[in-house]
């Protein structure tokens, strides 16, 4: 299984859980990096909620420089304040942010588990795709107003997430030409190879 694949001009690095690097020419953007302890230099770092697995002020710190801008769900920011060089930048649901010419829109994302607003999911373009990561989240309806993207990271583990058939029920809502699994083989379950099957031709599936 790969780490990483290229789409369009992006290319994408999934590492472990829902932490991914998305980099198309001079730009570097990760979310929700954890457990990192090195690697590429971030230019913009996104942070979804405050779970260990999606807020690891030492990961961040890991990739980060006096450059980096954090975007952070405004819910969880103060737990960045001071752990940081990164400048950091609280952001709300149905708020943008544009930062390293990046913008970034903060989308609905919760569950029963998690109130509205806990979580965020984030829109954001690099190169010449656009890209939807999802945090922790059920499907939702305002799912079917996030378009157009390109490339969906959607949560399949079932835990404080949407499973595999929710997941596959969110990608058809959000439309992307691409979907790439997250969020299982780690805290949780989830079975990717499941998740494909019931995507089925609504988009295609690239397991990392």
């Amino acid at each position: 299984m790969a780490k990483r694949t290229t789409i369009g001009s992006v290319e994408f690095e999934r590492f472990i859980q829902s932490s991914f690097k998305v980099k198309s020419g001079g730009a570097v953007v990760y979310v929700d990096p954890h457990r990192l302890t090195g690697g590429e230099k971030a230019d913009l770092i996104l942070i979804t909620h405050e779970h260990f697995d999606h807020l690891d002020p030492n990961a961040v710190n890991a990739v980060a420089t006096d450059d980096t801008v954090v975007v952070v769900n405004r819910h969880c920011a103060g737990q960045l304040q001071g752990k940081t060089r990164a400048r950091v930048v609280p952001i709300s649901e149905g708020e943008t942010a544009t930062e390293k010419g990046v913008e970034v829109r903060a989308v609905a994302g919760y569950n029963g588990h998690h109130p509205r607003g806990f979580n965020v999911g984030f829109v954001f373009k690099v190169g010449d795709q656009t890209v939807y990561h999802g945090g922790d989240t059920d499907r939702v309806p305002e799912m079917a107003g996030f378009g157009p993207v390109d490339v969906a990271l959607v949560p399949i583990g079932g835990t404080y997430t949407m499973d595999e058939a929710e997941a596959a029920e969110a990608v058809k809502a959000i439309g992307p030409r691409v979907a790439i699994p997250m969020h299982y083989g780690y805290a949780t379950g989830g079975d990717p190879e499941k998740f494909a099957s019931l995507v089925g031709a609504a988009a295609q599936v690239v397991v990392l």
